[in-house]
């Protein structure tokens, strides 16, 4: 109900009456979940694990995850009632799995901090594996600066910073800087603390890297489905694949995200590797060298500082 209040909102009315093929998607995708939910009361259990979870490095084609897995027959995202002050921190909470059946099949996409009290939630849920996403940091940088551009922070956000601060109002080679800083102070305690749980807990993550999700799509899901034990035809796989290309630009997949279900909505743009070699001035490769280096030669993207 919350979400069919937020859809009929005079500013997405206008987007709904221009684009009725999306609401239709929307629409036959809530009576197809209805008409799964209710069959596999009754059915013998369709795949081994109930929920597929996704906590991706922001800019790091979770989104792209996201969309391989939704078209999974049978996994279905739902509304996620968290409260804001939980998820804007990129935190979870119990609540989170309120409208996910027990006996039916959940996607969940997220950028999970991985600190121990969220992963005990997930576990206590009966999250059994997760997908984490991950990119070239520098890459990363270059995503956000783009993405703030574009759509700057709100001021309920984290990271909001007042108009004349704002990347459309300070130098290129400033908001780049910016962007290394948070990404340097965010981002590597964030893959850090995934690859310890992973340490811990064998089997328990599965690592995508966005390069090869970009590269070779096709091999990357099939990992992902290989390790939810989920068979499809490769038919299936290829066609997949070939609907979650990701076209279209960033702001058009914003708008029509307002409408489609969750599992099919998308903020995700072609994605280009190596793209910081392009954006990135002496001053920006000084600041990331200094500040997350390191990252780059324990994620394997560099083998020393000589780039």
């Amino acid at each position: 109900m919350n979400t069919f209040f937020k859809i009929i909102k005079p500013k997405n009315l206008l987007k709904i009456l221009l684009n009725p093929g999306l609401v239709f998607v929307r629409f036959t995708y809530v009576l197809k979940r209805f008409f799964y939910d209710f069959i596999f009361l009754f059915r013998k259990k369709k795949y081994k694990y109930k929920i597929i979870f996704i906590a991706g490095m922001p800019m790091s084609a979770t989104t792209k995850i996201k969309n391989m897995c939704g078209r999974i027959d049978g996994y279905f995202t739902r509304h996620n009632p968290t409260p804001e002050t939980i998820w804007l921190k990129q935190d979870i909470s119990d609540s989170a799995f309120t409208y996910c059946p027990s006996w039916a099949y959940t996607l969940f996409k997220t950028h999970l901090n991985p600190w121990q009290q969220n992963i005990e939630v997930i576990k206590r849920n009966n999250v059994k594996k997760v997908v984490v996403s991950y990119r070239d940091l520098r890459d990363v940088v270059v995503a956000r600066y783009y993405r703030l551009l574009s759509f700057p922070k709100k001021k309920n956000e984290p990271h909001y910073v007042e108009e004349n601060k704002q990347y459309k109002n300070i130098s290129k080679k400033d908001a780049i800087n910016d962007c290394i800083d948070k990404v340097a102070n965010s981002y590597t305690k964030w893959i850090y603390g995934w690859l310890d749980i992973a340490s811990k807990d064998e089997n328990f993550v599965l690592f995508c890297k966005f390069e090869n999700l970009i590269s070779d799509p096709k091999t990357e899901f099939k990992r992902i489905l290989d390790f939810y034990e989920i068979s499809l035809k490769d038919s299936i796989i290829d066609s997949i694949v070939q609907a979650t290309e990701g076209k279209k630009n960033m702001k058009t997949n914003i708008g029509e995200a307002k409408i489609l279900p969750w599992a099919f909505s998308s903020n995700f743009r072609s994605g280009k590797i190596g793209n910081w070699k392009e954006e990135f001035d002496q001053t920006n490769i000084s600041k990331f060298k200094e500040l997350a280096g390191e990252s780059l030669i324990r994620l394997k993207y560099e083998k020393d500082l000589n780039w």
